[in-house]
């Protein structure tokens, strides 16, 4: 497939893409989004392992799938957007899956927390140049009224890694232990950083809307044109809200389903796997495509679709974690991960249409800083520290009971599920606070399908 569609390849202005080229894009873009992703749930899925054999408790657990990770992913998406603005966005992909994935496979010789927490770094650093130059690609590839469902495609690499990284990593660390696991996840991604090196190509810039812009203009030039727009700014906060589910809630699934059913790491890992790629793929395919198909009519669909999906999200979670039955434990997290994830392919539609051609990887490169900076960094960390105090209280109310870090003890194992799940309940707040923040995108939005409005 790949190899016919090299031969229709762009190589300058004025070219056209095939169909075949454009599948073939978007096939490799997900593929690396599936293998991102798989390699930053791999502590998810060995959480509880990992957690027994270091000693840790749900903060420290919160802190390597959070802030450690967050701590360079965050502020490096910039330089790395700037540099796609500029240089071929191709071979920042294939270098970038280089080093997130050799950085994965590292954390399994890990000794110590502190060493694991050097490694997620690491990897945050190397996933930090995946985003901006992918959705910049998309940019070239697809018109506006396309990117919805085509971002939404390639962010399916979410839900499958997901997946992947959940039933693999736990089959693996039950089989043959965690550490393993780090080193079987992140192989592949050397092969497929090859990949994209030979047989992706770098693009026209502003190819898909026959735009030419020479010049990249400096980026507080860019920061200043975005945030003066009162539609990025609540699509921002709304996103970041909405990215406490994604990235906290989310994070502690696996563990959730062990802690408070009982259930064995490799089932764990799978319903895990299963929940999120339901969820949220089920999220973007659906979000994406109702916001292309009536946003045709009015682009203001484009944050109404987020509002909606957002405000039917939060009473959801409170129903599923007031739940004690498996089966509709599952149904109603799925339902409300469905509605949760309707906001990610129109938001980000939104703010890459806000853009020109020499800036919509740093225009990205910003929505994705603050959203990283805060969500992705706090929002497993915000997590775990609710879960300690919760399960603190818990404790409290069992006199006689002394439950240290990482016990295994079933008594101590039940209350550490009664602390994370009222953690759950206590972020769901958020998700209406995300939704308000959508419809005030609505409402700052031109009525008519004009380009300046989302």
């Amino acid at each position: 497939m790949h190899g016919q569609a090299a031969a229709t390849m762009p190589t300058g202005e004025g070219t056209t893409f095939s169909r075949g080229y454009r599948g073939w894009l978007l096939t490799v873009l997900l593929i690396v989004c599936l293998i991102n992703y798989a390699d930053r749930s791999v502590v998810g899925a060995v959480a509880e392992p990992l957690r027994r054999d270091l000693g840790l408790n749900d903060l420290q657990l919160g802190l390597l799938q959070g802030l450690s990770f967050a701590l360079l992913y965050s502020v490096l998406g910039i330089p790395f957007a700037r540099l796609a603005e500029r240089r071929s966005r191709v071979n920042i992909l294939a270098a970038a899956t280089v080093v997130w994935s050799a950085a994965t496979m590292v954390c399994g010789a890990a000794a110590n927390f502190a060493q694991l927490l050097v490694m997620r770094i690491m990897v945050g650093v190397g996933e930090a140049g995946f985003m901006a130059p992918a959705t910049s690609l998309l940019g070239d590839h697809f018109t506006r009224d396309r990117r919805a469902f085509a971002t939404s495609i390639v962010m399916l690499g979410v839900p499958f890694g997901a997946l992947v990284g959940a039933m693999a990593g736990g089959i693996i660390a039950q089989s043959i232990g965690w550490r393993w696991a780090f080193v079987i996840m992140g192989a592949p991604g050397l092969l497929i950083a090859l990949l994209v090196r030979l047989t992706l190509r770098e693009p026209p810039r502003g190819h898909a809307e026959a735009e030419t812009a020479d010049s990249v203009p400096p980026l507080r030039d860019v920061a200043r044109q975005v945030f003066a727009d009162p539609v990025f700014r609540h699509v921002l906060a709304g996103g970041t809200l909405a990215g406490f589910g994604l990235h906290g809630l989310g994070q502690f699934l696996g563990v959730y389903f062990a802690r408070v059913h009982g259930l064995p790491l490799s089932l764990a890992g799978m319903i895990y796997g299963l929940v999120t790629f339901v969820s949220v793929g089920g999220g973007l395919l659906i979000g994406g495509a109702l916001a292309d198909r009536l946003g045709r009519r009015d682009l203001r669909w484009y944050a109404r679709i987020p509002a909606i999906g957002l405000f039917l999200a939060a009473p959801l979670y409170v129903a599923a974690f007031t739940t004690t039955g498996l089966s509709l434990n599952i149904v109603l997290i799925v339902a409300a991960g469905v509605c949760l994830l309707l906001h990610y392919g129109p938001g980000l539609a939104i703010v890459q249409n806000l853009a020109t051609a020499r800036t919509r990887a740093s225009t990205i490169a910003i929505y994705m800083l603050v959203v990283n900076a805060i969500a992705l960094a706090l929002a497993p960390t915000l997590i775990g520290w609710l879960s300690d105090i919760f399960a603190g209280i818990e404790l409290q109310g069992r006199p006689g009971l002394v439950c240290a870090a990482g016990s295994a003890e079933a008594a101590c194992i039940e209350v550490a599920g009664i602390g994370l799940r009222h953690a759950f309940i206590a972020s769901t707040p958020l998700y209406l606070w995300a939704g308000i923040h959508y419809w005030l995108a609505v409402r700052a939005s031109r009525p008519a399908a004009e380009p300046a409005a989302a």
